[in-house]
């Protein structure tokens, strides 16, 4: 595999140099660790392959394995199954999938998205300006994705017809182009995914707008670290290293995405460096620097505000009754406050 530079390498482990755990695995035998992304390589999970490469997690006795993935019902499910020891999932996924599977037990650890990416994203041409614009439109959506789960909910907030509704059901790296192709007038997803696919698809980011399921009053959180029930219980401390390499992996991003995104181009040479690098200093912005991060840190929920925003994601999946914050986030595997604090 390519080495991030030796300037930007010499930079991250100065800047970033922090306290170590699980100081006895070095001289173990390394934890494989196998961790799904919900998308495809990009911006949004270059942190953890430049920790990779930067040799954080071998430091702290794990051998990582990261994979791509197909939306947030994915990692939930690769994850859920114990054939993954996590996952980057959004914890509506979480809600719902445990709902369905209650031995599953997977459990989000450190949330990574304080606000909710969640949105309608469409194109100045199609003339949708609110949301009861959608009546009679095409939308395209991917199955597992967790905006077209809570679609339901985001037409019953907003008195959309639900029914009105045409749907082009599409695998999640085809959502955009059927937009831009004019196979639909609309798409759901994230929104820093849709915009930048679309602008990856020719699109004027100027012709891009956003309706956002958080606009509706849907105060929800999205993308987050989710463990295994076997991983938490059996291997705990491994458990534990994971979730603060990656804590220290989300500090360097946000120190130096240039550097993160290096790390990224080093391991998928094809993807396009400037775009990527737009795409995590967008998540920078929207999503990891919030006035809840700014006093807690990353990593931490309010408790309150989860259980709140249950309630509309139970009624979105139609589960049979609201899941309880603590069956949905495990505080004990957060790193040091100095791990999870935004970067000066």
């Amino acid at each position: 595999m390519h080495k991030i530079t030796s300037s930007r390498r010499a930079f991250l482990q100065v800047a970033l140099a922090a306290p170590f755990v699980m100081k006895a695995g070095r001289s173990l035998a390394a934890t494989p660790v196998k961790f799904s992304f919900s998308a495809p390589f990009d911006g949004s999970n270059a942190m953890y392959l430049m920790a990779d490469q930067m040799g954080w997690y071998k430091e702290a006795g794990l051998e990582c394995q990261f994979d791509a993935g197909g939306g947030s019902g994915e990692a939930a499910t690769r994850t859920g199954s114990g054939v993954y020891d996590g996952g980057t999932v959004d914890i509506n996924n979480v809600a719902e999938f445990n709902s369905k599977n209650p031995t599953a037990e997977i459990r989000a650890v450190y949330m990574a998205y304080f606000k909710s990416p969640l949105c309608v994203a469409s194109l100045a041409k199609s003339g949708i300006n609110k949301p009861s614009d959608l009546a009679g439109k095409t939308i395209g959506a991917a199955a597992p994705d967790g905006a077209y789960r809570l679609f339901s909910t985001y037409a019953k907030t907003t008195s959309i017809d639900a029914a009105a509704v045409k749907w082009n059901m599409v695998g999640l790296q085809l959502r955009e182009a059927v937009l831009a192709g004019g196979s639909a007038d609309a798409i759901l997803g994230f929104d820093s995914t849709m915009y930048f696919g679309l602008v990856k698809a020719g699109i004027a980011s100027a012709d891009i707008k956003f309706m956002y399921y958080a606009d509706a009053g849907l105060d929800l959180y999205g993308n987050a670290i989710v463990l295994s029930k076997k991983f938490r219980t059996t291997n705990p401390e491994a458990a534990k290293a994971f979730v603060a390499v990656s804590a220290r992996a989300y500090q360097a991003s946000m120190a130096d995405p240039k550097a993160t995104i290096a790390a990224l181009k080093a391991f998928q040479p094809l993807i396009n460096a400037d775009l990527e690098e737009e795409k995590l200093r967008w998540l920078i912005k929207n999503q990891f620097t919030t006035p809840e991060t700014q006093k807690n840190g990353l990593g931490s929920v309010d408790s309150a505000r989860l259980s709140k925003s249950m309630e509309a994601v139970a009624a979105g999946f139609g589960l049979p009754s609201v899941p309880k914050a603590e069956d949905l986030f495990d505080p004990s595997f957060l790193p040091s406050a100095e791990l999870r604090k935004l970067p000066a």
